[in-house]
């Protein structure tokens, strides 16, 4: 006879590696010749029932287990499904109860089960059956069984009953017939049943081993395993479904994992799939195939998967984010799946919203203040060269309303992640677009009518998106603000000692019309309307400017945009673009910029006199060559020129060299006329020519000279020695006016702030600054512009340099770096370095700078 003790059982059973609490208890009981309820008893918990306890142990349980039975807790929770409650199971809040599954609708408590295990552990098996997500037996290869074949319900096979059966595996469950008047065990030795054999090789054990890999995950790692179950489940239950609904349709691999499943269909409920080991095995195998994107039918049969989740809606008339919205729990990366392959049948404004021509489509999170901050970053028009890139090529006399175009894809770029409320109507008013109609009429009728939108909405799409990641060097909701046509401000005097220097004449007021509205395009990026008292040919006359305007003058214009913004105290470039690797994957219907052949385009100008006759010589259309001039600023050869006088046969430039200007007027003594005929000009404009050279007009009496004030000395003086302008007017005994003039008039440039020093020109360098350095060093933030360039050195990219000490303003920093480079005239850092690195001609002109830094850091700390 046993003795029992109050705190121990005198016979110990230990727990089988990963075993259930019901079978351990089963076999303790049956180990003891007592029934479940007894040992329970026995152990301090007569209230208490092996199946709730199996779910979850209450403190007092497990204390009491403990006590009899010396099973450590953590061994006796990791036996119960507690571990896996919010990851493979789901307990009922404040209860010991199942709710449905965070990843699966099995929402019971029964046991699956595998013959042979039960069989080799003499009836006793893993709490890993108890779980939605298992199926198979990974040491058996084979499908786990649900039911009692004799009884064909779901067997509690760990359950120890005093009037039998006695053995272990049988099933207790009492049987539906009665012997006698009363209800017999049905007592199936659960280790003959037959369970169907799998292949080691095929994908279902594959499934299950990866399955049981996510379930045996370590606390960090769970988030990552449940977001995948949730796909896996997603997707499931929509495979099983679709089963039965369009399984004529459905790829070669379905049709082979229902054939080592055994041949048949799942079964089915009204609404809900069946949780028994078949459909859990055929469904998350399946699942799990359209999730590898290496599998061979990887994507034919998620594009099944989509076909039978649309065969589920009563209605055939969806939109693209209602059946999104059928994915969002599943998580980003099955609803970027389902946009991606919904976006053909989507309208653009839906495809922008949600991005989902874009190698990333994504559910619109964005609020309204978030578009507003982009808004911001976008001017009312397209920037040039994107607009090059997306506007198809036109042929046989086809015209686009390319700045209605323009205006439309801007305001399209506000679309993309924004509230539902934001359509198109409200998005154009944030840029100042009004003509709503006609502006989407223009992309979607006129110019992409017929043609794919994919390229069109995906450009735009990334193009939003990198704008928010980014940014933009420029604010155009303030310059939309601040500059006008009243407002912006053309220097009349400045316009004409250029024209001068140019040889030509500074034209009537239509003209300065026309320098104005292209003023007001480089600073604001659109097109304004025609101003109040221009002419009626005014907008064709802007038209022609665009395409036929020297470089000269587009870089005078330039600078007359720097004088506004600076003096509006905006550090931005004039104008920018966003770079081309902003946007990947996309396959433009029109031309890319960085692709056009600038040997070609020059030889077309040549020979037309028009941008349609040198649009028919390359590979793009009248408004792309327009564009291709606005970007480059490369200007016709023939043709009036709107600004400048007529070209001639002989270069005016040439003849009115300061050279060649001195060698007709002092050595041949050529006449102002004579002068002026050659050049083509008038008369005026060689005298102003003359007096701005230095030289002294014969028989009259010129601007009063210090006899050895000559060109050399205040060369030297100012550029190379760096000389105080007011310092050198006193010293020559004459007015600093005076100096300003003549340094205009010999074409000296004029440092910024008019006589004021800059920063170098304080320093004590042992030696000039080189010719190429002080092409630099005239500018107001020569010593900023310098230490950027010592930075950039030994990043990876420009992007990167700008995160770590620009801000992250990365458009910025590429302008500010083609700004030095452009004024040196050659590279200074190689972009085509990892990390970057400068060029050879670059470390002499950086060895340069750090020379002039370091004094300049000197000087400073002996200030202080």
């Amino acid at each position: 006879m046993t003795v029992w003790t109050d705190d121990r059982i005198p016979i110990a059973v230990a727990p089988l590696p990963g075993e259930a609490l019901e079978s351990w208890i089963g076999a303790y009981a049956r180990r003891l010749r007592i029934t479940n309820s007894e040992f329970l008893s026995f152990a301090g918990l007569p209230a208490s029932r092996t199946r709730p306890m199996a779910l979850r142990l209450l403190p007092s349980e497990a204390a009491a287990l403990g006590r009899s039975t010396g099973i450590p807790l953590p061994a006796l929770i990791s036996m119960t499904l507690e571990p896996y409650d919010g990851f493979a199971v789901s307990f009922m809040p404040g209860q010991r109860r199942l709710g449905r599954a965070v990843a699966w609708r099995f929402s019971g408590s029964r046991n699956r089960f595998c013959p042979s295990c039960l069989a080799e552990q003499n009836g006793r098996g893993p709490v890993f059956w108890r779980l939605p997500w298992a199926f198979a037996c990974l040491q058996h290869q084979c499908l786990l069984l649900d039911f009692c074949p004799a009884c064909h319900r779901f067997p509690n096979h760990w359950k120890a009953r005093r009037l039998g059966p006695s053995g272990p595996s049988s099933c207790t469950l009492n049987s539906s017939r009665s012997i006698t008047g009363t209800k017999q065990p049905c007592g199936y030795r659960l280790t003959e049943a037959s369970a169907l054999q799998l292949p080691g090789d095929g994908p279902v054990l594959a499934a299950q081993r990866h399955i049981s890999s996510l379930l045996g995950s370590e606390r960090a790692g769970r988030p990552a395993a449940l977001a995948e179950f949730k796909r896996l489940y997603a997707l499931a239950w929509r495979i099983l479904r679709g089963l039965h609904t369009i399984l004529g349709l459905a790829p070669e691999v379905v049709h082979a994992t229902l054939a080592e499943c055994g041949g048949g269909l799942p079964e089915v409920q009204a609404r809900e799939v069946g949780h028994d080991a078949h459909n859990v095995a055929v469904g998350t195998t399946l699942a799990l195939i359209a999730l590898q994107s290496g599998h061979t039918e990887h994507e034919p049969l998620f594009d099944w998967i989509l076909q039978a989740d649309r065969s589920l809606l009563q209605k055939q008339k969806f939109s693209i984010g209602r059946m999104a919205a059928r994915w969002e729990w599943s998580g980003p990366e099955l609803v970027q799946r389902a946009l991606g392959r919904l976006d053909r049948e989507a309208t653009l404004h839906a495809r922008l919203r949600y991005a989902s021509a874009t190698p990333q489509p994504r559910w619109p999170t964005l609020n309204t203040e978030a578009i507003h901050r982009r808004a911001a970053m976008i001017p009312a028009m397209l920037w040039p060269s994107w607009t090059m890139r997306l506007l198809p090529l036109a042929r046989g006399g086809n015209r686009y309303r390319t700045t209605a175009f323009r205006r439309g894809c801007s305001s399209f770029l506000l679309l993309p992640g924004g509230p539902p409320t934001l359509n198109f109507e409200r998005a154009g008013p944030l840029l100042g677009n009004y003509y709503i109609d006609r502006d989407r009429d223009s992309i979607e009728r006129r110019t992409y009518g017929g043609q794919d939108l994919a390229p069109l909405a995906s450009t735009l799409a990334q193009l939003a998106y990198a704008l928010d990641e980014h940014g933009s060097p420029i604010d155009y909701n303030r310059r939309r603000e601040l500059f006008t046509n009243t407002s912006v401000t053309l220097d009349l005097d400045a316009y004409r000692r250029f024209c001068t220097q140019q040889g030509s004449w500074t034209g009537t007021e239509h003209r300065i019309h026309i320098l104005r509205w292209y003023l007001l395009m480089l600073l604001t990026g659109e097109f304004h309307p025609t101003p109040s008292g221009a002419a009626s040919h005014f907008t064709r006359n802007c038209t022609e400017f665009r395409f036929r305007a020297t470089a000269a003058l587009r870089g005078f214009l330039h600078e007359q945009a720097r004088f506004n913004l600076t003096h509006h105290r905006i550090d931005e470039p004039v104008t920018w673009d966003p770079p081309a690797e902003w946007v990947t994957e996309a396959s433009w219907p029109g031309a890319d910029p960085h692709l056009v052949d600038p040997e070609a385009v020059r030889d077309a100008l040549k020979e037309a006199k028009s941008a349609d006759g040198a649009a028919t010589h390359l590979p793009m259309g009248t408004e792309h060559l327009r564009l291709y001039c606005d970007i480059t600023n490369t200007p016709a050869t023939r043709g009036p020129v709107i600004g400048l006088h007529n070209p001639q046969s002989v270069d005016r430039r040439d003849v009115l060299a300061p050279a060649r200007l001195r060698n007709l007027y002092v050595t041949q003594k050529k006449s102002l006329e004579h002068i002026a005929t050659l050049a083509g000009c008038g008369p005026r404009t060689v005298h102003q020519l003359i007096i701005q050279n230095g030289i002294r007009p014969r028989g009259r009496r010129s601007h009063p000279l210090c006899p050895d004030i000559t060109r050399d000395w205040l060369h030297n003086e100012y550029i190379v020695n760096r000389n105080n302008p007011t310092a050198l007017a006193r010293q020559r005994g004459i007015t600093i006016d005076h100096i300003i003039f003549l340094a205009r008039s010999w074409d000296i440039p004029i440092r910024p702030g008019g006589a004021h020093h800059n920063d170098i020109a304080d320093l004590d360098l042992p030696h000039p600054p080189s010719p190429t350095m002080q092409k630099v060093t005239m500018s107001r933030y020569a010593l900023d512009r310098l230490r950027l360039m010592m930075n950039i050195p030994g990043h990876v990219s420009l992007a990167a340099a700008a995160r770590a000490f620009y801000d992250g303003r990365g458009g910025a920093l590429r302008q500010r770096v083609s700004e030095v480079e452009n004024a040196v005239g050659f590279l200074i850092i190689d972009r085509s370095t990892k990390p970057l690195a400068p060029t050879k001609r670059g470390r002499e002109f950086l060895g340069e700078a750090a020379e002039i830094l370091r004094i300049a850091d000197t000087a400073r700390l002996h200030q202080e």
